[in-house]
């Protein structure tokens, strides 16, 4: 048995602190915990605790070594639209042009993005497409758009 318990928190460095948090705030719906402005926020949706920290200078990428994407759960398909609606108001970067199945993962519906900072996330959830009308996406091994 493993002596760790679950996720505490994760904690990502961003570049542009107030964006990467507006992110997780307006679009996600995050509660704020604490916000330092200039160097440090922590959000929750009630189970995951994300801390934002403003140290990046350059924009992420999936193909150095660290953190390849951060997925979050969503609850429902209806969701996911809202979510990916309020993305595209915002001119949010969408990877694969919006929703569709991840094909390598066995088929759950899920949207990829990229938060201000240029970090990859993935909202998934484990509805799936059995009616086959949405479309196949490259999913959470692919690389960048």
């Amino acid at each position: 048995m493993a002596l760790t318990n679950g996720v505490h928190h994760v904690g990502l460095s961003v570049t542009n602190l107030e964006a990467s948090k507006e992110f997780f705030t307006e679009v996600l719906e995050f509660q704020l915990l604490q916000h330092e402005a200039g160097h440090h926020a922590y959000v929750t949706d009630g189970v995951t605790m994300i801390t934002l920290w403003q140290t990046a200078e350059l924009e992420a990428s999936v193909k150095v070594a660290g953190m390849h994407h951060l997925a979050l759960s969503v609850k429902s398909l209806e969701v996911l639209r809202q979510i990916e609606e309020r993305m595209k108001q915002r001119k949010i970067n969408l990877q694969f042009g919006g929703i569709g199945v991840k094909g390598q993962e066995g088929g759950f519906i899920a949207l990829f993005c990229y938060e201000p900072s240029g970090i990859r996330i993935e909202l998934t959830t484990t509805e799936r497409d059995l009616e086959k009308e949405i479309p196949i996406i490259g999913g959470c091994g692919a690389v960048t758009e």
